[in-house]
Parts: structure tokens; C-alpha cells; sequence
């Protein structure tokens, strides 16, 4: 029994090898190799949902540039989420018997910062600055970040791997 096993493990890898099991236009050799090891895809799961509704597609009828909430702080590695303060400028009086403004005034009379989940992370070696690439880059925020203004809710439209990265760093 074992001489047979091992006849048809030889068969198959020949088989393979030679192309004879391969879709038509890939070698043996190839398609081989890129059934052990496919090309990677960077599948984000779905964002866990944000302790407060919050739609970018509403907000930004109001408000035109990314930085008027979302300040840069130096060193300018990361951009900062809005302070709660800064919302509380309008939801004071604009809808402001929401359940979800409710929420948002609780965390600004307690001095907290809304939990927000953050949605893009870089590996903790990676040293990335917003400053370089939009300030002195001129790269728009929706290159990396995707059409925001077109979205309820944000979901990571880029990955924030070395691949990435490289789509630009050439």
C-alpha cells in the first residue's frame, strides 16, 4: 500500500509540475508555486462602530478643509481628532437634544475625550508624518484617506502596510 501512495504522490507532482493540471497559459512550474504561496491581499474587517454617530458626508457641507478639525500638532506625526470643545462650537444649540450630542456634551462637561476608534494605524517602528506628505508633499488627504466628504461612515480605504507605502516611494 505504501508503494502505491507514494507512485500517485509522484504522479501528482508530475502532473503538476509539467503544467498537465495548470489552467491553459500557466506553466507547471509557476502555477505551482503561486498555489503555495498567492498573492497577499490586505483585507481590512469591518471598523468597529464609533462610540457616537458621525458622518463626515454631513459635516463637511459646513466645514471645507480636513485641519479645521483635524489639527496638526507638532511634530505633526499624527493628526488630532477634534476636540470636543471644537464640536460643542455648533451642537451647543445644533441639535443639541440628540441622544448622540447628548453623549458628545457628557464627555465635554466631564473634560474627556470621546473614545473615537481609530480607524488607520501604522506598525509602532514606522515613522510617518502628515506634515511631510500633505503640507510639504501637496498630497490631499483624499489620496490616502479616500473620498471622506462622501461618506457616513469611514472605513479604511488604503492599507497602511510597506506595499502601500511603496505605491508612492518608488
Amino acid at each position: 500500500m505504501p508503494a502505491k501512495w507514494a507512485y500517485g504522490v509522484l504522479l501528482g507532482a508530475a502532473a503538476i509540475l509539467s503544467g498537465a493540471l495548470c489552467p491553459p497559459g500557466r506553466d507547471g512550474l509557476a502555477a505551482a508555486s503561486s498555489q503555495q504561496n498567492p498573492p497577499r491581499q490586505e483585507v481590512e474587517p469591518p471598523p468597529k462602530p464609533q462610540p457616537i454617530p458621525f458622518s463626515h458626508k454631513l459635516h463637511t457641507q459646513f466645514v471645507r478643509r480636513c485641519e479645521d478639525c483635524h489639527a496638526m500638532r507638532e511634530p505633526a506625526w499624527d493628526l488630532t481628532y477634534p476636540p470636543e470643545a471644537k464640536c460643542m462650537e455648533c451642537h451647543a444649540t445644533i441639535k443639541a437634544d440628540s441622544p448622540a450630542i447628548i453623549k458628545l456634551a457628557e464627555y465635554y462637561k466631564e473634560q474627556k475625550p470621546v473614545p473615537w476608534v481609530q480607524i488607520y494605524r501604522v506598525p509602532d517602528f514606522v515613522f510617518f508624518s502628515h506634515k511631510v506628505h500633505s503640507k510639504k508633499a501637496g498630497i490631499a488627504c483624499e489620496v490616502c484617506h479616500g473620498p471622506v466628504a462622501e461618506r457616513e461612515v469611514i472605513t479604511k480605504e488604503r492599507a497602511t502596510s510597506m506595499a502601500a507605502c511603496m505605491d508612492c516611494h518608488r
